[in-house]
């Protein structure tokens, strides 16, 4: 039976050692959790020879009464009562909990730590844990303190897994709630049963917990042998939650495409192994990535302050060429950029967002040399990207409202149509100006689908209200750029009014002359297209500096929206004045249907009447207002 046991031990050795081999011989991982998961692994080793040989000197009666054998035993009860506590401050390092939880759990571990160590090596003499009587082993109430000491580390690193889930991913946190039901399993088998198998399964645990979560391969590029991009998310995040200030240096590769156009793949990737090489070898403090397929990051740890002079460092390198054998003398030019953090970015997320933001602002502008993260807006970024975030989360929730702004017709004496403005209120951000949202929706696409959205809330408006029983004749909706050239845009107005049973005529297309500046032939197309099926088009924004008479005549616009500045400034300026009245007096002559925008007092009525507007539109009349005020405004006129 001991010959069996003695196995379990055997068996355990050679796996912590195999583990230890492999964790020694593959690239050092810079992770405090990687450090603290070999040192258990050593200490299970550790555990393992002293039992053995505990175990072997109890066999010999002679050998129990020596020195050695009560040293050796006291070495050992401390050392496998000390694993819990250990194993449970691992945990709350892989788990990747914030600042507060860590030092919280790092404080409690290491108070139980002291306190199991003083009550075992107190225990000779006072006899706390436990005594030998005979050949019977004798506990005392002191053992009874340090198993509730090491079963509330277990259980709290347990609760602390299941209670912040969000700080570590589902596979993570899967393989930690394994190997902990593994470890308790190992300890209450042999706690129970006397058999001494707790080392084996440990080091089974161990195993696994190497395969999944320390296993270099995992987090490495298999071309460069750096670290990859998902590695350098779990190492700055770590970095971000101790509160380190560290540095980045991003090496953003330029024109690439044409390296490997020119000498092949095969060499542009020698090339991007030499690179990577050269930016390894610059300190060895540095922790170096490869944060995309030309791009490189260095996290400068002990030497922010010398960040500046690393860069320089890589610029001067950069200036002389690459040899390899497919390409002797290759010339590569690099961008790069330096972050501060937290300073720049106080997390992972922004800190992606700042290397994003930062290399593009580079390349465009500082090609090929060294920039700072804090030369660029980034205050103004990080506002456009809550926003573009808010757009998307209004967009996806169906959030969008669209208000009504009515539009005064001087010859019917009362409200003859609309304008349909969009407004986003946004739980965070409180009210954001379509001026300011408008544009990023556009920067980024989602103004297609954003202006399709309107169109259908629109359309949905006019058919529910049954707005063709009333005064209003039709609703102006305002149409960008990016939706004008899209080549389907005519079609999918459309089948928009088709689905509301709305009539063409029911809709007007509001547009700036800029909208038309980019594919011409497409928005002409798409223009024409819808003119034929009966919607109107205005030209919006007319006198604020775009707008020319020849522009007007080549486009089939039915309206002109006479832009609300140069309605202010011609009761401001005498020259103002004969320059609107004139104006208004040629788009008349043209036959055309002029609306004046931002009315807001009576003798501007007057004065506009006087000199030709057929219509008025502004906060004089009514500011813009929900469907529901709109309906309610328009019944009272």
């Amino acid at each position: 039976m001991k010959e069996w046991l003695s196995s379990f031990d055997v068996a355990a050795i050679f796996l912590l050692l195999i583990i230890m081999i492999w964790f020694l011989t593959e690239k050092k991982v810079p992770l405090k959790s990687h450090s603290t998961y070999f040192c258990l692994v050593a200490m299970m080793l550790m555990v393992t020879v002293l039992e053995m040989v505990v175990s072997y000197m109890g066999t010999k009666h002679d050998a129990t009464e020596s020195i050695g054998y009560t040293v050796l035993l006291i070495w050992y009860s401390v050392a496998i009562n000390l694993m819990p506590s250990m194993f449970a401050y691992y945990i709350s390092l892989v788990a990747n909990f914030d600042r507060k939880i860590k030092r919280t759990f790092k404080t409690i571990c290491q108070v139980c730590l002291v306190a199991i160590t003083v009550i075992l090596a107190l225990n000779p003499f006072l006899k706390w844990a436990y005594y030998y009587k005979g050949d019977t082993y004798v506990q005392m109430p002191g053992n009874v303190i340090i198993q509730i000491i090491n079963a509330t580390m277990v259980l709290l690193g347990i609760v602390a897994i299941m209670r912040f889930t969000s700080q570590i991913s589902l596979h993570n946190a899967l393989i930690i709630i394994l190997s902990i039901a593994m470890f308790i399993a190992a300890w209450f088998v042999q706690k129970e049963t006397g058999i001494k198998a707790f080392a084996f399964f440990f080091a089974l645990c161990c195993a696994t917990l190497y395969h999944y979560l320390h296993n270099p391969g995992v987090i490495l590029d298999a071309k460069t042998n750096l670290y990859n991009r998902n590695f350098m998310g779990e190492y700055c995040t770590s970095k971000f939650t101790d509160g380190k200030r560290f540095g980045v240096i991003v090496v953003a590769m330029d024109d690439f495409k044409f390296i490997n156009k020119t000498y092949g793949v095969d060499t542009g990737d020698e090339l991007l192994s030499q690179i990577a090489r050269f930016l390894d070898s610059l300190n060895k403090s540095n922790v170096v990535f490869r944060y995309g397929s030309d791009q490189f990051c260095i996290v400068l740890n002990k030497h922010v302050s010398k960040m500046e002079s690393v860069a320089e460092e890589i610029h001067e390198r950069f200036l002389h060429p690459w040899y390899c054998d497919s390409a002797a003398g290759a010339m590569m030019s690099a961008s790069i950029c330096c972050i501060e953090c937290p300073k720049d970015a106080d997390s992972y997320g922004e800190l992606v967002e700042v290397i994003d933001y930062s290399m593009a602002v580079a390349k465009k502008n500082k090609k090929g040399g060294i920039s700072w993260a804090t030369d660029v807006e980034l205050d103004k970024i990080r506002s456009d990207k809550a926003v573009e975030k808010a757009v998307r989360l209004a967009m996806d929730r169906d959030e969008l409202m669209v208000y009504y702004q009515p539009i005064y017709s001087v010859n019917h004496s009362g409200y003859n149509s609309a304008e349909a403005l969009v407004r986003l209120k946004d739980d965070e951000l409180g009210w954001i100006s379509p001026e300011v949202f408008i544009p990023i929706a556009e920067k980024n696409g989602m103004i297609v689908e954003m202006g399709d959205m309107i169109l259908e809330k629109v359309c949905k408006f006019i058919r529910d209200n049954k707005l063709k029983d009333t005064s209003i004749e039709y609703v102006e909706v305002n149409i960008s750029s990016i939706q004008l050239i899209q080549v389907d845009f005519a079609d999918r107005v459309k089948a928009i009014l088709e689905k509301y049973d709305v009539k063409p005529s029911q809709i007007n297309i509001e547009i700036t002359e800029t909208a038309t500046i980019a594919s011409m032939s497409v928005v002409k197309e798409n223009i024409n297209k819808l003119v034929e099926y009966g919607i109107t088009f205005s030209l919006d924004d007319y006198g604020s500096g775009a707008s020319n008479i020849d522009y007007i005549n080549r486009m089939p616009f039915k309206i002109i929206k006479l832009d609300k500045y140069i309605i202010w400034d011609a009761f401001k300026n005498d020259k103002a004045g004969i320059t609107l009245e004139y104006t208004i007096g040629m788009l008349n002559a043209l036959k055309l249907l002029i609306v004046a925008e931002g009315v807001e007092t009576a003798e501007m009525r007057d004065k506009l009447k006087e000199i030709g507007c057929h219509y008025m539109q502004g906060w004089y009349y009514s500011k813009a207002v929900s469907d529901i005020e709109f309906m309610q405004l328009i019944q009272q006129n």
